[in-house]
């Protein structure tokens, strides 16, 4: 593979977290996770107005179809135009799909506005992973990813509670307006201070070669492919998580919106209180596989524990969502460390495998929601989910047992 270990480390040699691209990245990335959490819990119930409820899993499943075929083709895409074009062209096709969602009042046109934006998002997110993994080094990635998904997660935190004080009798457009706001700091930021931003030397290895290097080779790489899984789970966690628990709130418990703003604040609290610290740990003591078994044990009592709840009462279900949390952030700081710890900014190719785990699960996710919908009352989904988590527990298990140990 070509590598650009000169760039990550020079870009980076003094003290990487007060490097001033890398704050550039943080505040452009706090902005844009703001765009991205201010609709992400109202977007269900936006489709909710014009689709049947069975429905609404497949239109987040089809943008995934569509990000598999995109993330197989960044690395050519990013050797030939280079991230900073690429995701400024991106963010401008975003303030449309966000438009579009704002106004559209036909269900076709709300149905290609929605999976325009899921798509979009995602390759953004892929973007600013590449752009920040220039700026690390191995033996910082724990602090370094840490302190990313803290500045996201903080957004994403804010984004519900917002969205709770916007948001009036299916008044979805002004969520989505509010959200487009926050897009034009993060697409200035990016046009303004990484206009100099210089190109790693992106792997030219073809995205089957990555898959069979990753599972089918005669020494495959374990440790990615562990965090590959554990990567994958959480998705589908939050697939699940983010389409059908607002609709079961709002739909079936009875909380209004504004209620449910406050419970998703509180739900959210363990992603900005534990997962800088937790990446700090991960760096000093190597354990990332423990963190992540711990997460998915945690997640999965709490998930279940969901099914059990059906009286309106805001701070235990407060409280349940955000022992699931307390879970996820476990293992999303730990599953990052671990996976970036084995990789440079050069292998485009083995980012698009990971990050194609979130269109895989949003495609996996809603379609099998939707076809266990048929049969399970809504409330099923909590003990189903809880029991995939478990899987997570015992891969984890495993791989501190097996190669995926090294």
């Amino acid at each position: 593979m070509v590598s650009s270990q000169t760039q990550k480390t020079e870009g980076s040699e003094a003290a990487p977290l007060l490097h001033t691209p890398l704050i550039a990245l943080y505040l452009a990335l706090f902005f844009f996770a703001l765009h991205f959490a201010l609709p992400l819990y109202v977007g269900s119930s936006l489709l909710a107005g014009y689709f049947n409820e069975n429905l609404i899993g497949f239109l987040y499943a089809v943008p995934s179809l569509i990000l598999l075929f995109l993330f197989a083709r960044m690395p050519s895409v990013l050797r030939r135009f280079g991230v900073w074009r690429i995701t400024l062209f991106l963010a401008l096709l975003e303030a449309g799909s966000v438009l579009g969602l704002a106004y559209s009042r036909e269900a076709l046109f709300l149905a290609i506005a929605f999976i325009a934006n899921q798509a979009l998002v995602s390759l953004l997110f892929f973007n600013f992973d590449v752009f920040v993994e220039s700026f690390s080094k191995d033996e910082t990635t724990g602090a370094v990813r840490g302190t990313l998904l803290t500045v996201f997660n903080t957004a994403v935190l804010l984004g519900p509670f917002l969205a709770g004080l916007i948001l009036t009798d299916g008044d979805y457009y002004r969520v989505y307006l509010a959200s487009l706001v926050f897009l034009l700091p993060a697409f200035w930021i990016l046009l303004t201070r990484l206009d100099g931003f210089k190109e790693p030397a992106y792997t030219k290895t073809p995205y089957k070669e990555v898959i069979k290097e990753i599972f089918f080779a005669a020494h495959p790489r374990d440790a990615i492919r562990h965090a590959l899984t554990a990567n994958l789970l959480m998705r589908f966690f939050f697939s699940w998580m983010v389409i059908y628990t607002p609709l079961y709130l709002h739909g079936t418990i009875g909380f209004s919106w504004s209620e449910i703003g406050i419970i998703f604040t509180v739900m959210l609290l363990p992603f900005v209180l534990f997962e800088a610290a937790l990446g700090k740990i991960a760096d000093a003591r190597g354990n990332e596989r423990m963190l992540i078994g711990a997460g998915f044990l945690i997640t999965a009592f709490f998930t279940a524990l969901l099914a059990l709840l059906s009286a309106p009462a805001l701070a235990v279900w407060a409280a349940a969502l955000f022992g699931t949390r307390v879970g996820m952030s476990f293992v999303e700081v730990a599953s990052e460390s671990y996976f970036f710890k084995h990789i440079t900014s050069a292998d485009a190719g083995v980012l698009s495998v990971f990050r194609n785990a979130n269109p895989v699960a949003y495609l996996v996710g809603p379609a099998a929601a939707s076809v266990l919908l048929f049969v399970f009352p809504l409330r099923a989904l909590f003990v189903i989910l809880a029991l995939v988590m478990l899987y997570g527990a015992w891969d984890a298990y495993r791989a501190g047992r097996g190669r995926g140990a090294r």
